[in-house]
């Protein structure tokens, strides 16, 4: 079970702000392409399941893969929970699949988590896209705790949000919001994950 807080800032420079803030310098940034699968007859969101290929390219590095498995996401006051596995795939299949659903069932045959979601909930009429984002990640070191900063591009505008990643969510929550309110940056809860907000056509 992941669980991590979500604040959503408003713009730009509010978010700029906050970075100065955090310190400046990130420890890392990623340029993430988010692809997301479903059967046709939509399956796996039936069952509450989000299957998902991320292709994550940083300056200086060969692109990575990962595919991604979650289910049961819950998202109240500002703290996330979701059952979520994810596992390695080689680049190059993963590009293939994303442009061309059609090979999830054969790509299974050689790949441990492909092969889970295949048959957990099969898809007798096959896979297709449900939808896809550019999130560009900045990570800090910031106290205890490794700060993802995140700006993500959907069709429909941009949105801004916080993620920390804790066992402790209510503790970091508190540090974070504090380090907010100390620097007169505006925020709030992120009341919808990035899925939904693609999904739905929203920046919540």
């Amino acid at each position: 079970m992941e669980i991590e807080i979500k604040i959503r800032l408003a713009s730009e420079e509010h978010t700029a702000r906050l970075e100065h803030a955090l310190g400046g310098s990130p420890v890392s940034v990623e340029d993430q392409d988010n692809v997301f699968f479903d059967g046709v007859n939509k399956e796996l969101i039936k069952n509450k399941l989000v299957f998902r290929i991320r292709v994550i390219e940083k300056s200086g590095k060969e692109p990575v893969a990962v595919v991604a498995l979650k289910g049961n996401a819950v998202l109240i006051d500002g703290i996330a929970s979701v059952e979520e596995e994810e596992e390695a795939i080689e680049i190059d299949l993963a590009r293939r699949i994303i442009e061309n659903p059609g090979l999830i069932p054969e790509a299974a045959n050689s790949h441990r988590l492909l092969k889970k979601i295949v048959n957990r909930v099969p898809c007798s009429e096959g896979y297709s896209h449900m939808g896809r984002f550019r999130n560009v990640r900045h990570k800090y070191r910031w106290q205890d705790y490794l700060v993802e900063v995140d700006r993500t591009s959907y069709p429909h505008g941009t949105a801004y949000e916080v993620e920390i990643e804790s066992t402790d969510p209510e503790k970091a929550k508190s540090r974070l919001t504090a380090l907010l309110q100390e620097h007169g940056i505006p925020f709030g809860n992120s009341q919808q994950n990035k899925f939904e907000n693609m999904l739905l056509g929203t920046l919540l």
